[in-house]
């Protein structure tokens, strides 16, 4: 017991003047010293953007200043008590519903039926589930 004992006190011993005559180095690194190469990375369109702009175009010219623009005032929004009359009159937002009737669960395999045919609205060879 006494052998395992000394010989953990001089590993722990050894650790504590390792760590005490560690070299420091009298400079301490500069982060901001390393370069860093920042890569543009080239896109590709597959056209020529200047066909697109107006003849001498410069995107760093400054065209219109924005603070010329004068704006109109907007009323308040809505006063809490201008929304109420469109509520059911016990409307509380925070209310837990206290039956399961008070649950609104909409099934996603119910049919919707409109007023309308769609088809009337789509083009003749339409198909929903066509890949392009």
């Amino acid at each position: 017991m006494s052998f395992k004992r000394a010989t953990l006190s001089i590993a722990i011993g050894l650790l504590f003047a390792n760590g005490i005559l560690a070299h420091r180095p009298e400079k301490e690194f500069d982060i901001n010293s390393i370069t860093y190469i920042e890569e543009e990375a080239q896109v590709d369109l597959g056209f020529d953007t200047a066909d697109y702009l107006p003849e001498g175009f410069d995107p760093y010219t400054i065209y219109f200043d924005l603070n010329s623009v004068s704006y109109m005032e907007e009323e308040g929004l809505p006063q809490l008590e201008e929304l109420k009359i469109y509520l059911p009159a016990d409307f509380d937002a925070y209310a837990d519903p206290s039956s399961v009737e008070g649950i609104n669960y909409m099934d996603s395999s119910d049919d919707i039926e409109m007023d309308f045919e769609t088809a009337e609205y789509l083009p003749e060879s339409f198909n929903v589930y066509q890949r392009k």
